[in-house]
Formats: structure tokens, sequence, C-alpha cells
């Protein structure tokens, strides 16, 4: 099929495809006349790229996944190693989200007549919001 065909049938843009076949997240198309040609299995290449990206890995995630295991690691191995990480980082920033939030929670109770007097407050609010 046509990267047209394969776009339209992943819903992947043909634009995203060929970047990630430029960055090497995929392996280059055979090329009749020119043009680029894939077998059926490409749409399930993608759609594992796809859920790669809807667990927010990163390209070189995406990358590692599909090209950075020896050959014939299973996929769960794959997943779980990669997930894994994925699941500390995620861990990490919900931490860092839910800190900003009580710092958020204290400025909406704000009741400073001037940024000054908000200055000295400061500390003790940012101190109280991330233990």
């Amino acid at each position: 099929m046509t990267i047209g065909e394969l776009a339209s049938k992943s819903g992947i843009p043909a634009s995203t495809i060929r970047y990630w076949e430029r960055i090497g997240v995929l392996p280059p198309a055979l090329r009749v006349s020119g043009q680029r040609r894939y077998a059926q299995d490409a749409i399930y290449r993608l759609a594992v790229l796809k859920l790669a990206q809807v667990c927010g890995f990163r390209l070189n995630e995406m990358q590692h996944l599909m090209h950075g295991f020896r050959t014939g690691t299973p996929a769960s191995q794959r997943w779980q190693e990669l997930a894994c990480q994925k699941k500390r980082e995620l861990d990490a920033q919900i931490k860092r989200l839910q800190a900003m939030q009580r710092v958020v929670d204290n400025v909406l109770h704000c009741d400073c007549a001037d940024l000054s007097q908000c200055g000295r407050m400061a500390a003790t609010v940012i101190q109280e919001a991330v233990q």
C-alpha cells in the first residue's frame, strides 16, 4: 500500500510516518519506482507506536521499543521494561503537580493588599506546599 493509504488506514499523517522513518523509529519502506510501499503489517507497527504515544513515550523511547532490544525479545518484556520506567517518571510528575496544586490552592486564598506583602509570606506557603 502507498503512504497515503497507510496514513488513511492508521490515522497517522503521512508526514509523521516519513519523519519516523527518517529518524529510525520505523524501518524504511520498500521503494517501487521511487514511491514508498508498505506491507499490511505496517498498520500494526503504527498501532504499537500510537499506543506508545498514548502511554507518554518520547520518540527515543518509541525507537527503543521497536529496535532497542535483542532479536527475539518478547513484546511483553519490551513493554514491561519501558512501562516500569515510564511509571516511575509519571509518579514523579504527579508528585510535582500535586505540590504545584497545593501552592495554587494557597495563592487562591491570598488576601494581601500588595505583592510585597505576598513576597513576605511566599516562603512559608512554598515550604508548606512541598512537604
